[in-house]
């Protein structure tokens, strides 16, 4: 019985010493939450959700590991689930001090962004450079949170959009894709005019139209 009870209390005290992510976000969407709780599902270490402030001088997506007890392939899924979901992670190592960190607990830190003042995006834009050329000239739009990509058949696939940290993000079930927005000339009949270019920053297995960058060039 006694020695019962020895390896239990072994078993638990392991259990308790098991590396744990903790954590944090804040001002993410329904949707970001959503598909951040489904890839921390994937990954191999336990988390817990902290319900604490993100503090300001982080960036929006932001990793915290000991560097007594480094966990290379932990952290690279965990910075793998950030630039999935359209973020640049930025990994912060903590000294053996800080022992919220040390036994290779990680902190997860993963804050939305709100629309820039005046910041306004075109109401109309057209797909194009897409991976596959049958999807190029698609037509979009934006409304609010709200893009509506018009597909090869008619239908209209809406999705929620954000734009933080310079980075439009389109949200699409449990994946992201991200652009970088530019102003170059565009070549046309009547000669180079301005325009709005959004480019795609990665290569999303499905759906194959949102390999695709966003554009509207101002004729007048």
């Amino acid at each position: 019985m006694r020695n019962g009870i020895l390896i239990c209390m072994l078993l638990l005290l392991t259990a308790c010493q098991q590396p744990t992510v903790y954590v944090y976000t804040q001002a993410l969407t329904d949707i970001q939450t959503q598909q951040l709780t489904i890839r921390l599902q994937q990954q191999s270490l336990p988390y817990q959700f902290i319900q604490l402030p993100i503090p300001k001088e982080f960036a929006a997506a932001t990793l915290l590991t000991s560097e007594d007890k480094l966990l290379t392939a932990e952290t690279e899924q965990l910075t793998g689930i950030m630039q999935a979901m359209g973020y640049q992670p930025q990994i912060n190592y903590v000294s053996a001090a800080n022992h919220h960190y040390s036994d290779g607990n990680i902190g997860f830190y993963l804050r939305g962004e709100h629309i820039e003042p005046g910041f306004n995006m075109p109401k109309l834009m057209r797909t194009t450079n897409c991976s596959e050329d049958r999807y190029n000239n698609l037509r979009v739009t934006f409304n609010e949170n709200v893009v509506a990509f018009t597909l090869l058949n008619g239908a209209r696939a809406h999705l929620e959009w954000q734009f933080y940290e310079n980075y439009l993000v389109i949200n699409y079930r449990d994946i992201s894709q991200s652009y970088t927005h530019s102003t170059p000339l565009v070549a046309t009949p009547f000669g180079e005019k301005p325009s709005d270019t959004y480019r795609y920053t990665a290569h999303v297995e499905s759906p194959q139209w949102l390999n695709c960058s966003l554009q509207v060039v101002y004729m007048d």
